[in-house]
């Protein structure tokens, strides 16, 4: 059964608040018993002392002068015990029986349990054993003269304390703890429902952003709540939408992008060919050459998204060899000889050993694009410097240029699909917008990475890192 989160903690809380309550319960009412029952002997034993005493004093004094006397005196106190639960029965020291106040429980019949110490208890039970309901019985010397000259035996009707007095104190702590266990127990579910509200309110609060989100509302502001984990959670989801958004900005600009630049050439080629048919333009030979031109931009466009995908697809196997990335840019560097001396750009080469495991054909990729960039943004007169170097157990190739640079707020987006930061400049140039982007994809999949830094008007430095051999 599905339950929400408030009403799971609240339960927890509640079960928490019922274990604790049910044990308090538990283990008072049997400590309370207990202790009651050790004051209710005690009190019983003093209770015992005071009628041996009693008993003793009057068989001292009426021993030798009348035992009518003494006969008197038990009767009204043996029927005063009698009616308070205990029953009397006093020997003289022959083992006589000289007095009984029988009772249900006990019949003057009965033998009686003589001797033993003053004071000491023949069936008396254990304070800390739990009594059975039994009738018991104890037995008190009584001494004159250092001499026992009798004996006193005291009946209980056990449980001694199971008197009305007794079971009403009792019934009524029961009653106070219960109601007080019940108001605790009440109070610790509201306690529940106040903190789970607390706790499952934020988390609402972001559920609610993250279905605006699923709807394409990313903006919204962040509110703090005070759960260190909920305004973490928060900041994660807002920066999420952040991205979200600028994906989303990016795929309508990548839209865009590949609509422009489809259009461009198949506008042209609809043009021509529609006056060529209605007769207005004869289908020369330059005519047609330039609708090739056109055909083979809209090829290499085509080839250039194709690119990109296999060098982003995990499925596309890298054919790697043992390879050295100082000979592997040389090689490269050697096909742009023509384009650089064209433009009267200075090439520096510093080409140190740099063993690592690469597909050759798609690093070699990496160095095009990126020595590629750096003809079309640096003016004529100016420096390129492509270096490979070793560090910290990975392979470097660094491409820099003293160009035009990229301006700070298009860093974050170079290496996104058809992006340009300048539009007029890369269609000038035959940019495109997806070199960066290929770049990036085949350095990520030899487990590399690709960075940029630049500085408006003094150039940009792209940096590719992968591991050694």
């Amino acid at each position: 059964m599905r339950l929400a989160l408030k009403t799971r903690l609240v339960l927890s809380y509640a079960a928490v608040a019922f274990f604790l309550v049910a044990s308090l319960l538990a283990v008072s009412n049997y400590y309370l018993r207990k202790q009651f029952e050790i004051y209710v002997r005690h009190k019983q034993d003093m209770k015992n002392m005071e009628i041996v005493e009693a008993v003793s004093e009057n068989y001292a004094v009426n021993l030798e002068s009348s035992d009518a006397a003494f006969g008197n005196f038990l009767t009204g106190y043996g029927d005063s015990l009698l009616g308070q639960g205990i029953t009397l029965m006093v020997f003289d020291a022959a083992g006589s029986m000289i007095y009984c106040a029988a009772d249900d429980y006990m019949s003057c019949s009965h033998p009686p349990y003589l001797t033993g110490l003053p004071g000491s208890s023949k069936n008396s039970a254990d304070p800390c054993q739990e009594i059975d309901g039994a009738y018991s019985r104890s037995s008190f010397d009584i001494v004159l003269r250092d001499k026992v000259a009798g004996t006193i035996q005291l009946g209980y009707h056990s449980p001694f304390y199971d008197n009305e007095s007794a079971q009403s104190f009792l019934s009524a702590f029961s009653r106070v703890f219960w109601g007080t266990s019940a108001l605790f127990f009440a109070a610790s579910v509201a306690i529940g429902l106040v903190m789970a509200g607390l706790i499952v309110r934020p988390i609402m609060t972001v559920t609610e952003r993250t279905k605006r989100i699923a709807a394409g509302e990313y903006s919204g502001d962040f509110a703090e709540t005070g759960a260190a984990e909920i305004d973490e959670l928060s900041r994660s989801v807002d920066q999420l939408a952040r991205s979200l958004e600028t994906q989303y900005m990016l795929k309508k600009r990548m839209a865009s992008a590949y609509s422009h630049e489809f259009r461009t050439p198949l506008t042209v080629l609809q043009s021509n060919l529609e006056a060529m048919i209605d007769g207005l333009w004869t289908p020369t030979k330059e005519r047609l050459e330039s609708l090739l031109a056109e055909i083979f931009r809209m090829s290499r466009m085509v080839s250039e998204v194709d690119n990109l995908v296999r060098a982003g697809n995990p499925e596309s196997a890298l054919e790697k060899t043992p390879s050295d990335l100082s000979l592997l840019a040389g090689s490269v560097l050697r096909g742009f000889e023509a384009n650089i001396a064209a433009k009267g750009i200075s090439l520096h080469f510093d080409g140190a050993p740099c063993p690592a495991d690469v597909d050759r054909d798609k690093f070699s990729q990496i160095i095009v694009n990126l020595v590629s960039n750096a003809l079309k943004y640096t003016d004529l007169g100016g420096n390129i410097w492509v270096r490979t170097y070793q560090n910290d157990g990975r392979a470097v190739l660094s491409v820099e240029d003293d160009g035009i640079g990229i301006a700070e707020s298009d860093m974050p987006f170079i290496f996104e699909h058809l992006y340009r930061t300048d539009e007029s400049r890369a269609r000038d140039s035959g940019g495109n917008g997806i070199g960066l982007s290929v770049a990036r994809a085949i350095a990520e999949s030899h487990g590399g990475t690709i960075a940029a830094k630049s500085r408006p008007g003094k150039g940009s430095v792209f940096t590719v890192s992968i591991p050694a051999e």
